[in-house]
């Protein structure tokens, strides 16, 4: 079999096993496993097309044919998922290529069940809530109510090919040039031609010297490939426009809050709190900025480390005993679930050339557990996202209890697990260091990951809201352009306290999620702020919130985000929930002010 992943046999962390999926790209299993996906599509067409015009609809007629249905969908997405994740670890021509074939065949396939959500969503209001409600089709009730959301959205029959067809050669054609440039892209640093992920790791450097040469290094770089990538953005903010007005969305946004099963209201409340609370940042950078005595603060100077402890390296095999160890400190089922992403060498961590750079947890089916790929470098940083993508591929596995209809969580529900078991991490780890000095660099260190994911995916949300609404308003945007919206909301959230750097304006141009999933970033903030109240609930509660929480997680896209959390007495459209979560943040930075050394490390440790 064809195995192209050009392997660093110098780094000792794992690479992935995809055997349970296929053996490699030219496995004769997956031209026989797509065949068969398209017999049986083609099959459900002809048997089911018209069956929902004898009405009404009757649950034990519908449950074989909802069973049928998924079964083709759950078997026909595994040679996709298996071309995602080989080009992600190699984004070589030929994996390339292997891609855009799954996603035609795929297609072809698609395009004969089609049908089956767009009648099914026809039916009445009274109908649609009757089979929701019978305990025959409990299993896919909330599938069922998910229709009626939708119903307003979906087009013809012919459309909705069409648009399937054309994303081929739109949207996905230019996410895939994304990756393939920034993944081959090379930054010059010390002399040395590096990969992005290598300098943005460089951005946390105790040597200013160094920060400083990442991030010219990094917008040089950027600013090299900007014509391509602002050419891209414009592209993937016209095809949503194009999407939206066929599909008579009021927003650029709401597609993502239909998915996200949540509404304009409750993200533009979560939405005008994060920013009501920008003075947060502004007070922590000051801090930070006195603390490595440093006159000014300079966008390459955020993730500096306070002291040697925070930046020492940590190899592979004790970052995962330190995640294993704290999350069996919260439940051993927890744990056991993560052990088998090691054991059964579905974690690809080795940094190599060609690989996308990221992290990221790919859930499969209800059958086949999640893989995770990251590029851990041996930092404090790799250790969280370890943690992070852990609790991604836990959630992932809880929910292969369900069905594949409901299988996965929307996004603002996906990142609790995975914030949550970075503050399993965190707080394992505070509970062992002795050192006030280390308590106070793992603080420091946890307030800044917070940051980066509550106030800064908040200031790219309202920036990709202002690109989206200048380029429907104006047309295509120079970099310029878009450079300057960039600035203007991130000056919003920093104030005085970081002084940004004219380079740093480029800096939108990397972010995979602009390109991927346009309004994923504020799920993250979401999940963030959510988590840190149902961590408290836990701290406050101990063992008793265990099995709630599991509960929680395994109901996955059983239920809507609301209903989920109605167990923790939690109302999102609350204005007083959300400052909840912000009120922990800011206790958090007070408990770390208190730890401050009497005197600054900085000149010591080469902070300067």
């Amino acid at each position: 079999m064809t195995k192209l992943i050009r392997r660093n046999k110098n780094n000792k962390t794992p690479e992935w096993d995809l055997s349970n999926l296929y053996k490699g790209i030219d496995d004769p299993d997956i031209d026989k496993d797509l065949k068969s996906s398209l017999a049986k599509a083609e099959r459900f067409s002809n048997s089911y097309k018209g069956f929902f015009s004898n009405l009404p609809i009757r649950p034990d007629a519908l449950l074989p044919v909802l069973k049928e249905y998924e079964a083709i969908l759950e078997s026909a997405i595994l040679p996709i998922i298996y071309g995602e994740l080989v080009f992600s670890a190699d984004t070589n021509p030929a994996h390339g290529a292997f891609l855009q074939k799954m996603k035609a065949r795929s297609v072809a396939i698609n395009q004969h069940l089609i049908f089956f959500e767009l009648e099914l969503a026809k039916l009445s209001e009274k109908n649609l809530a009757e089979l929701a409600a019978h305990p025959t089709l409990a299993r896919y009730a909330h599938y069922l109510d998910v229709q009626r959301i939708w119903q307003p959205h979906r087009l013809t029959l012919l459309e909705e090919k069409l648009m399937s067809d054309k994303n081929l050669t739109g949207a996905g054609a230019f996410s895939r040039l994304f990756d393939e440039e920034l993944s081959s892209k090379k930054f010059i640093f010390k002399n040395k031609k590096v990969s992005e992920e290598v300098v943005l790791k460089m951005l946390h450097s105790p040597r200013r010297s160094e920060r400083k040469r990442a991030a010219e290094s990094l917008t040089h770089g950027l600013n090299e490939e900007a014509r391509r990538l602002t050419y891209i953005t414009n592209i993937m903010a016209e095809d949503l426009a194009v999407d939206g007005r066929y599909r008579k969305y009021t927003s650029p946004e709401a597609s993502r809050h239909l998915a996200n099963e949540t509404s304009q209201d409750v993200v533009d409340v979560m939405s005008s709190v994060i920013a009501e609370n920008y003075a947060v940042v502004q007070d922590f950078y000051r801090f930070k900025r006195s603390a490595l005595k440093l006159p000014k603060l300079y966008d390459y100077d955020r993730y500096a480390p306070i002291s040697k402890t925070s930046s020492k390296k940590i190899d592979f095999q004790a970052g995962k005993k330190i995640v294993l160890d704290s999350y069996r400190r919260f439940s051993p089922e927890f744990s056991d679930s993560a052990k088998r992403f090691f054991d059964e060498k579905r974690i690809d961590a080795n940094m190599r050339e060609g690989k996308r750079g990221g992290a990221f947890c790919m859930s499969v089916n209800t059958k086949l557990y999640p893989y995770v790929l990251m590029n851990y470098q041996g930092n404090a940083n790799d250790v969280k996202t370890l943690a992070h993508e852990l609790g991604h591929g836990v959630h992932g596995h809880l929910m292969m209890e369900g069905t594949f209809l409901q299988y996965g969580a929307p996004l603002t529900i996906c990142e609790t697990a995975s914030v949550f078991g970075e503050l399993l991490v965190f707080k394992a780890l505070l509970k062992d260091m002795k050192s006030k000095k280390e308590k106070f660099a793992l603080y420091i260190s946890k307030i800044e990951d917070i940051f980066a994911t509550v106030f800064r995916q908040h200031a790219m949300y309202k920036f990709e809201q202002d690109v989206h609404r200048g380029r429907r308003e104006k047309g295509e945007l120079a970099t310029n352009e878009i450079s300057a919206l960039w600035r203007q909301r991130q000056s919003e959230m920093f104030g005085d306290s970081v002084t940004l750097t004219p380079g740093y304006d480029i800096w939108w141009s990397y972010i995979p999620h602009f390109i991927h999933t346009p309004f994923y970033v504020y799920a993250y903030a979401f999940g963030e702020l959510l988590t840190l109240s149902l961590y408290a609930m836990y701290e406050k509660e101990g063992k008793p919130f265990v099995p709630r929480y599991m509960k929680f997680l395994s109901e996955g896209g059983s239920k809507s985000p609301e209903n989920l959390l109605q167990p923790f007495g939690i109302d999102l459209r609350d204005r007083k929930f959300w400052q909840g979560g912000m009120d922990i943040i800011q206790t958090l930075i007070a408990e770390m002010k208190e730890l401050r050394p009497v005197e600054s490390r900085s000149s010591s440790t080469g902070l300067r």
